[in-house]
Order: C-alpha cells, then sequence, then structure tokens
C-alpha cells in the first residue's frame, strides 16, 4: 500500500464514527476560565477568527487525507475551544452592540458546527466554504468592535498581531480546498491574504509598542512564513505532492503557533498600560 492509499485507509477509519465523537466531546471542558479583561477579550475573540478558518482546514485536509489523524485532533480541539470562548464573549460583551454580535455569531455557529460533524465530501466541503466565511465575518466584527471599546494602540496591536494567525489558517484553508478540487476558486484569495500577512509583519515591526523579545518572535514567524509561502506558490503553479501538502499543513501551525505566543505577549504590554 502507497503512502497516500494508507492516509486515506487511516480517514477512512477514523471518520466511521466521527460525527458522533465531535458532538459528544465538545462540551467536557469544566475549568472556570479567568475573569477577561478588554485586551485579553480582543486575543479571544480575535482567535475565535482564527478558530473558523482552522476548522475548514481541518475538514479539507481530513477530506484530501493528509496526516487525518492529526486533522482530525484539530478539528476536535478547535471545536471546544470555539465553543468555550464563545460562551466567554457572550458573558463578557461590554454593551449592546456587541452582545448583538456574539448572538449572531452563535446561531451562525450552529450551523457550521453542524456541518463540520460530518464525515469529509466534496458536496459538504462546498458548503463549508462559504459557511466559514460567515462565522468568520461574525467574529471579525466581535474583535473589531472590543477594539474599539479599549480605544488603545495596545488593544490594536492585539488584534492585529492574533489577526496573523487566522491568515494563517486562512492561507492553509484555501490551500486545502484547491488540493481537494472543490468548485470555487481561491486563487485571488490566496494572493490578499498572503500580501495581508506579509503587511501586518511590517506593520508590528515599525511599531513603537513592539519590544525586542516580540521582533525576536517576530523573526521566527518570517522565517517559518518563508518556507510556507514559497509551497504555496508552487502549487499555484503545479498539482502538489504529499510531501509540500504535508509541508503546508505543518508550517501553518507552526507560523500560528509563534503567533499565539505574540500576541499574549502583546496582551500582556497592552494590560499594563491601562
Amino acid at each position: 500500500m502507497n503512502r497516500r492509499n494508507f492516509s486515506i485507509a487511516s480517514a477512512s477509519l477514523l471518520l466511521a464514527g466521527y460525527s458522533g465523537i465531535v458532538l459528544a466531546q465538545a462540551p467536557a471542558r469544566t475549568a472556570v476560565p479567568a475573569k477577561l479583561t478588554i485586551a485579553s477579550a480582543i486575543n479571544k475573540a480575535g482567535r475565535q477568527r482564527m478558530l473558523s478558518q482552522r476548522m475548514a482546514k481541518a475538514y479539507a485536509q481530513l477530506g484530501v487525507g493528509i496526516l487525518p489523524e492529526r486533522a482530525f485532533k484539530i478539528l476536535n480541539d478547535s471545536i471546544t475551544l470555539f465553543e468555550s470562548q464563545l460562551a466567554e464573549l457572550t458573558s463578557f460583551a461590554p454593551n449592546a452592540d456587541i452582545a448583538k454580535t456574539y448572538a449572531e455569531l452563535g446561531q451562525a455557529w450552529r450551523g457550521y458546527k453542524e456541518m463540520l460533524a460530518t464525515a469529509p465530501a466534496p458536496e459538504v466541503g462546498a458548503r463549508i466554504q462559504d459557511a466559514n466565511e460567515l462565522v468568520l465575518r461574525l467574529a471579525n466584527r466581535g474583535t473589531q468592535e472590543l477594539e474599539r471599546v479599549s480605544g488603545t494602540n495596545s488593544g490594536r496591536l492585539v488584534n492585529i498581531s492574533g489577526r496573523q494567525r487566522m491568515l494563517s489558517q486562512r492561507t492553509a484553508m484555501f490551500f486545502m480546498f484547491r488540493e481537494w478540487g472543490l468548485p470555487k476558486p481561491v486563487e485571488t484569495e490566496l494572493g490578499a491574504v498572503r500580501t495581508e500577512f506579509r503587511n501586518a509583519l511590517v506593520t508590528l515591526r515599525g511599531d513603537a509598542e513592539t519590544t525586542e523579545e516580540i521582533k525576536t518572535q517576530l523573526g521566527l514567524a518570517e522565517t517559518q512564513w518563508v518556507f510556507f509561502d514559497a509551497a504555496i506558490e508552487a502549487s499555484l503553479k503545479a498539482k502538489a505532492d504529499l510531501l509540500r501538502r504535508q509541508n503546508v499543513a505543518n508550517s501553518s501551525e507552526r507560523i500560528l503557533e509563534v503567533f499565539e505566543t505574540v500576541t499574549g505577549l502583546y496582551e500582556r504590554n497592552a494590560s499594563a498600560r491601562s
């Protein structure tokens, strides 16, 4: 059995009990979260943006049959975290507009979650191509509204840095959709996302509130991005082989990890200034 057939077979074994596992495990988190500050709320709101894309990426990754065990865990963990943070942010909402945003996000999430809890199939993947955009749009609106409540440059930096997490996952999501052969073209969106990521790196590096510790982390992210972006660019010229697909999946997670650290550092600085 070659590696591609092995990965598809592994995915099939995982998916035998797929929907029941995802839906049953989602409410399992019982720890009481720390009380939110405006800086931590911006961070978590921004993370919801990322999760909307990470879940779609993982779903498509399962459909393509790339590192299926890892993709399954990413999807399941992301569903659990999204629901936990949605509850926190809904409770925290400091004004009526933000409360309305999170009520709308909760409604959109219910439909999205049902799709994600379906064993991957191209027709469901095509619906997820649209559904993830609504969840992303509402999660982004909530983040921007919370940044406006903050009214500080520190809050703005938490938002920009946190958005980089989303862009890493969005890039990989578009890649996986394309590799899966879904009908909606993604080349234009891929170009826009990659440009935004690079521009935001410049913005973060140049801000007076960016410490040397953060700059070191940004350097790590930039190094990871070079390899990630090169793999994406090559895939636009020729269909990716198994190794390149795995590299995209793994690199997107490494960039995400670095920007979780960076955003946490900006959040810490914002809290210290408040």
